[in-house]
């Protein structure tokens, strides 16, 4: 291996991290070098608006935080937080990746670059005090030059899957939410859909429920107006499991957004599994879904989840 490229790796593998500013920057360093391995320079702002989006994607879609203080977020998370609030209120909670909706969104790209001057450009390079030559920094400017911009384009893959492992790795550090690798691997790759067709379960929900009452308001459901929601929001299990699932009127469930249950509609759900269980045993016995929802009772699964969304 190169050895520029070694010492990248293990600058990524080995530099201090108290939240995830190291790895957006060299992430989105690694990215722009992918279209240009001749460049010569990289503005902040550039940056900047990278790192915008890796942040807006990962927390519009999952609210995973990016410190490890989450009392005190790191400020460009904050940025971008309040950022997607404004957007929701405008435009509503159906998340939408940041490329799809930059038009609506005013990126403070000044403000995003002064963070990335003061805490993490000078910074990134340095472990156990040794400074490592990767880049060359101009802060007046806000200007980055990478040593080798050809060989971060040629390694692009490596360098990639390198930074997502060790983002990944500290994510998992304070993230109580399921399946980050997957959740990270899917913003980064613009892939996030669901592996299940939900009206699948329809068979299955109409044995306990055969009346369709909305699980929520306990009123029946008018035709037209049937939808399945996952009671333990979608954004946080990101899998549809069918002890999470329920019918729900179609202007209940967009009203309750990703919005957390109160322990009184997780106890109404666990009492719900514990009589589709029972139905499922009689009509299904060999199917997958009766043995998973058999082992979420046994592992009680509903309130874990519960309360790791919290």
């Amino acid at each position: 291996m190169d050895p520029y490229i070694k010492d990248l790796t293990y600058v990524i593998k080995n530099t201090r991290m108290t939240n995830t500013y190291k790895m957006v920057w060299i992430r989105s360093i690694v990215e722009i070098c992918k279209f240009n391995r001749e460049l010569k320079n990289i503005h902040f702002d550039e940056i900047s608006e990278i790192i915008f989006e890796k942040y807006w994607d990962q927390t519009i879609f999952f609210d995973l935080e990016q410190g490890s203080n989450t009392k005190e977020p790191p400020k460009i998370y904050q940025i971008v937080s309040e950022k997607i609030e404004n957007y929701r209120e405008n435009f509503g909670y159906q998340p939408k990746f940041y490329s799809e909706v930059r038009d609506k969104v005013n990126v403070p790209l000044e403000e995003i670059s002064y963070q990335l001057t003061r805490y993490v450009s000078h910074l990134f390079q340095e472990v156990n005090k040794i400074n490592y030559k990767i880049y060359d920094l101009d802060l007046k400017n806000r200007i980055v030059r990478p040593y080798r911009p050809d060989l971060i384009h040629d390694h692009f893959e490596l360098l990639t899957d390198v930074i997502s492992y060790r983002w990944v790795q500290f994510l998992e550090g304070f993230n109580e939410s399921p399946k980050i690798s997957r959740k990270v691997r899917g913003t980064d790759q613009k892939n996030i859909k669901r592996d299940t067709k939900l009206k699948n379960f329809w068979e299955f929900l109409d044995l306990e429920n055969p009346n369709r009452i909305c699980f929520h308001s306990g009123k029946p459901i008018e035709e037209g107006r049937l939808e399945v929601d996952h009671v333990v929001p979608w954004s946080y299990l990101f899998s549809d499991d069918i002890w999470n699932l329920v019918f729900v009127d179609k202007s209940v469930n967009s009203s309750k957004s990703n919005s957390i249950p109160t322990e009184d509609t997780i106890h109404k759900l666990e009492n719900r599994n514990e009589r589709l269980l029972e139905l499922m045993k009689s009509h299904f016995p060999m199917n997958k879904h009766t043995r998973e929802l058999d082992l979420s009772i046994k592992l009680g699964l509903v309130r874990k989840r519960w309360i790791g969304c919290q």
